[in-house]
């Protein structure tokens, strides 16, 4: 299935602007809460002579018209109804923050067999979500958005790129904003994480102050064949902030297996 073939299931996405050649790993990534896919923006530039990448708006979000999905395991049924439409051979499969938490329960599940690869950015088995939060996205929205946003990101990172962050989370406005965060917040996959036994890859940013390192550490600990690259001054938003030491990580795991 063609990736252009994607608009006829009403899924936005970005892709690289290589065509698809068949030859080549495939490497669908998903973003994370209130997020879109333009967040893969720099994997999608730099990545695209090496293999076919394609960033996926979830339910809600971006270019995906449809209502948004409150759980996390909503999200994975979902993404496995895409993949297996467009299905052609097992592909690598990459998330961030709550992204991750669905690929984990993806890759956990009775549909990992459309999976060669796993990519874990920035995200942990348990997702918990301060109550201030919870209450701010509803209540003050704007404001809890950029004190979120002010988390994401090292000390050094420029301040128009965290603007830049925070006007990309208020897109999909506070009700589905407050749903991801939920969903993040209810998420626990600790005993499951035997049940991914594909390749695994692990990146967090060493200053990620929302999923700290010590999440990675676990994922490492728990999945069974996984490796753990932690990226010095980076922070939550680490694709972007050290994107050329998370690409070349991303390759050469796909390289690897092959």
């Amino acid at each position: 299935m063609p990736i252009k073939s994607l608009g006829n299931l009403k899924v936005g996405y970005r892709a690289g602007n290589s065509p698809f050649r068949k030859e080549k790993p495939a490497l669908f990534m998903i973003h994370g809460a209130g997020g879109n896919s333009e967040l893969w923006s720099l994997q999608l530039e730099f990545l695209d002579k090496e293999i076919n990448i394609i960033a996926l708006d979830l339910p809600g979000h971006g270019q995906t018209g449809k209502e948004s999905i409150n759980s996390i395991s909503g999200y994975s049924n979902w993404l496995y109804e895409v993949l297996k439409e467009w299905f052609q051979q097992p592909i690598y499969l990459m998330g961030h923050s709550m992204g991750g938490a669905i690929v984990q329960e993806t890759a956990s599940s009775n549909n990992n067999h459309l999976l060669k690869g796993v990519i874990l950015v920035g995200t942990g088995a348990m997702l918990k979500v301060a109550p201030q939060f919870l209450d701010g996205l509803l209540k003050d929205f704007e404001n809890t958005v950029d004190k979120i946003v002010s988390y994401a990101y090292s000390k050094d990172t420029k301040k128009e790129l965290i603007m830049e962050g925070a006007r990309m989370m208020k897109g999909p406005g506070p009700i589905v904003v407050h749903s991801d965060f939920l969903a993040c917040d209810l998420f626990d996959i600790r005993k499951g994480l035997k049940r991914v036994s594909m390749p695994c890859l692990i990146i967090c940013g060493e200053d990620d102050k929302l999923t700290p390192p010590n999440l990675s550490r676990f994922l490492n600990e728990h999945i069974p064949v996984s490796t753990l690259k932690i990226i010095p001054n980076a922070g939550h938003m680490v694709m972007i902030e050290r994107y050329k030491e998370v690409n070349t990580a991303i390759l050469e795991f796909i390289h690897e297996i092959g």
